[in-house]
Formats: C-alpha cells, structure tokens, sequence
C-alpha cells in the first residue's frame, strides 16, 4: 500500500510540474508578437550558411526580421 501511494505522489508531482512548465506561473498578460517586436539591422543581417543553403527568405521570415526587397520585387514580376 506505500507502494501505490509513492507511485501516486510522484506522478501527481510530475503532472503538476509538466503542467507549470508548459503553462507557466507569469501573470504577465504582455505578449510581444512577431509584428511588435522591431529587429535591428545587424539583427537582421543573413549568416552566410543561410546564403550557402539558399534559405535567406526562410532566415528572415524564422528570426522575425521584415523580408528583403529582392525578395518582394522578385514576387511582383
């Protein structure tokens, strides 16, 4: 019988910290969008493995940086 009530208390721990993990303990309400947050420009500048793979776009569009005007002149024509 304390067998069965270890196994329960740990697991009713570990469900209770999983669940302060994923939900957080923050009442911070404030949440920052990817449309808020302004990068500077060295922030923003592609690493040279992103140019190597072909991925500048992709780079830009992860790290919440504004796309590149190349990019948006090559999807007007």
């Amino acid at each position: 019988m304390k067998g069965i009530r270890y196994v329960l208390a740990i697991s009713w721990t570990l469900i209770a910290l999983g669940a302060i993990a994923v939900f957080g303990l923050s009442d911070n309400k404030e949440v920052k969008t990817s449309d808020t947050i302004e990068k500077t420009v060295e922030e923003c500048e592609i690493p040279a493995f992103a140019k190597a793979i072909g991925h500048e776009d992709l780079w830009l569009q992860h790290n919440g940086c504004p796309p590149r005007e190349e990019a948006q002149e090559e999807d007007e024509k």
